[in-house]
C-alpha cells in the first residue's frame, strides 16, 4: 500500500506509480500540459492501479468527445476488474462508483459521491476539483461555494497545493456573488503561485462582474507572462482580457486577441470553441464586421454537430452553424439534440428544457425571424443558468434575449429586461445604450437621454 502526496492511501505496491500519480493530480490542478504523460507513467509502473484507471476514465469525460466517453466505460471496467483481484479501499470504491455514475450520464450522482468522499477525506483534491467542475455545469455558484467551504478548514498554508484549493474557493465564491471573499482568496492563491491560472481568472471574473475594466486588464496583463507553458485554459484567460476590451469599445484589440491568442489556430476543444463563438456573437451585436471568421468556426462545429454531450457546448456550435448558413449541419444537429433530449441523464434533461430551444432560437435569429426567436427565448430567461458555465459565459444569452426582443420590436419587454440589466451592470456602456434604445421604442425620449448619460 502506497500513499499519494496528500497522504491518501492508494492500492498499489509501486512507489513509482504513486509518485507519478501524484504528479498527474498536481498537474491537473495546475493546468499543466504534461498531465497525460504522468498518467501514462503511472500505468506503466502499475497497469492495474485502481485510482489511475479511474482517473483515466474521468479525464476521458472531461474532453466531452463521444469516442472518449465510450473509453471512460472501458476504464471503469478495467478498474473494477483490478479491484476484484487486488481489492481497494473505501475511497477508491466510491471513486469507481462516481465514474460509473458519470458513464451513464448521472453527473448529479457522481457529484454526490465526490461530496461524500470529501466529507471523509477532505484532502482528496481529485474529488474536490471534479465536483467543482460538475457543480459548475449543473447547480452553479451556491453549490460550488458550499462544496469548498466544507473542506477548507482542513487546509492551511503548510499543506502542499493549498493555493490551488484557494483558487477553487475564489471562483466558487465569485460565482455565488461573494465578490469580496472571492477576490481575497484569488489574490492569496496567486501570491502563493503566480502560475495559478484558475485563481487568476477568478479575480478577472470579479473585475468583470463589478465593471472594473481597467483593473481587469491590468491584472491579466501583469500575470500573462506565467501562462506560456500551461494548457489551453490560457486561451480562456486571454478571452477574459478581450471581454474587458469589448466593453470598452476597443474592438480592434478584441479581434487581435481573437486572431493572435484565443483562436490563433482551430481547436476541437469545446472550451476554446465556446470562447471564440461567443466573442464573435458579441462583436456582431456591436456592429463589428468579423469577416469570414464564422466560416472557420463552422468547419469545427460540423465535426461536433451530433456530439450532444454538453448542452453548453452545443449551444455554441449552433451559433457557428447558423451564422455560416450551414443549414444541413444545423438541421442534423437539431435532430441529434431532439434524440438526446429523449434520453436519460442530467444533460439530456438540460438539452430538453433549455439547450434544444436555445439552439432553435439561434437558428431562427440567423434567418431573420426575431419574433419567433423571442417567443422561444423569453420563457427561458430565468432558466439559462441550467446550461452551465459562468455568469460571464452565460451573459451571451442574456444579451441574445435582450437584443432579440429589441429587434422584434417588443420594446416593453426590452425595457424591463434592460432595466434589470443596467441594475446589475451599472458600468456597462453596452447595457445603457440598449436600454436607451428600448426606452426610445416605448416613446420615452427623456428616459432614453438619461440612460445615454451613463455611457
Amino acid at each position: 500500500m502506497a500513499v499519494d502526496y496528500q497522504g491518501l492511501e492508494l492500492t498499489t505496491e509501486s512507489a513509482a506509480a504513486a509518485a507519478a500519480y501524484s504528479n498527474c493530480v498536481r498537474g491537473y490542478l495546475g493546468f499543466q500540459t504534461d498531465v497525460g504523460v504522468h498518467l501514462k507513467a503511472t500505468l506503466e509502473a502499475d497497469g492495474e492501479m485502481p485510482m489511475a484507471l479511474i482517473t483515466r476514465g474521468y479525464f476521458f469525460h472531461l474532453f466531452s468527445i463521444p469516442a472518449l466517453e465510450r473509453k471512460a466505460a472501458d476504464s471503469a471496467k478495467a478498474a473494477a476488474e483490478a479491484i476484484a483481484i487486488r481489492g481497494a479501499n473505501q475511497r477508491e470504491k466510491w471513486h469507481l462508483a462516481a465514474l460509473r455514475a458519470w458513464n451513464v450520464g448521472d453527473m448529479t450522482g457522481a457529484t454526490d459521491l465526490w461530496e461524500q468522499i470529501m466529507l471523509h477525506y477532505p484532502h482528496d483534491v481529485m474529488a474536490l476539483r471534479l465536483s467543482h467542475f460538475t457543480h459548475f455545469y449543473l447547480t452553479g455558484g451556491g453549490a460550488m461555494r458550499q462544496s469548498v467551504r466544507r473542506i477548507l478548514g482542513a487546509w492551511d498554508q503548510d499543506r502542499t497545493d493549498y493555493g490551488f484549493v484557494l483558487g477553487i474557493a475564489a471562483f466558487s465564491h465569485e460565482e455565488a456573488g461573494d465578490y469580496g471573499l472571492a477576490e481575497a482568496f484569488g489574490k492569496q492563491a496567486v501570491e502563493i503561485n503566480g502560475k495559478d491560472i484558475w485563481a487568476t481568472h477568478a479575480v478577472a471574473h470579479v473585475c468583470e462582474m463589478q465593471g472594473r475594466l481597467d483593473e481587469g486588464i491590468a491584472w491579466l496583463d501583469g500575470l500573462s507572462v506565467n501562462w506560456a507553458d500551461l494548457n489551453n485554459f490560457r486561451f480562456h484567460a486571454w478571452w477574459h482580457k478581450a471581454m474587458f476590451h469589448l466593453e470598452k469599445g476597443q474592438f480592434d484589440t478584441v479581434l487581435a486577441l481573437y486572431d493572435g491568442e484565443f483562436w490563433a489556430a482551430p481547436s476541437d476543444e469545446y472550451l476554446d470553441f465556446t470562447n471564440a463563438a461567443a466573442m464573435l456573437w458579441r462583436l456582431e451585436y456591436q456592429g463589428v464586421d468579423v469577416g469570414d471568421r464564422w466560416q472557420g468556426l463552422a468547419d469545427v462545429a460540423e465535426r461536433h454537430n451530433t456530439d450532444a454531450i454538453m448542452a453548453f457546448a452545443d449551444a455554441h456550435y449552433m451559433m457557428a452553424l447558423a451564422k455560416s448558413g450551414r443549414n444541413e449541419a444545423a438541421a442534423a444537429m437539431l435532430d441529434s439534440l431532439a434524440e438526446r433530449a429523449g434520453g436519460s441523464g442530467d444533460q439530456a434533461r438540460v438539452t430538453a428544457d433549455v439547450g434544444l430551444p436555445v439552439c432553435r432560437a439561434t437558428l431562427a435569429l440567423c434567418r431573420g425571424q426575431a419574433e419567433d426567436a423571442a417567443e422561444i427565448l423569453l420563457p427561458l430567461r430565468d432558466h439559462i443558468y441550467r446550461l452551465g458555465g459562468s455568469h460571464a459565459q452565460r451573459d451571451v444569452w442574456a444579451q441574445m434575449i435582450c437584443r432579440t426582443v429589441l429587434d422584434a420590436g417588443r420594446f416593453s419587454d426590452a425595457r424591463g429586461l434592460l432595466a434589470q440589466r443596467t441594475a446589475i451592470k451599472a458600468n456597462s456602456p453596452i447595457a445603457w445604450n440598449w436600454y436607451a434604445e428600448a426606452l426610445e421604442g416605448c416613446g420615452d425620449s427623456a428616459g432614453a437621454a438619461a440612460a445615454r448619460s451613463h455611457v
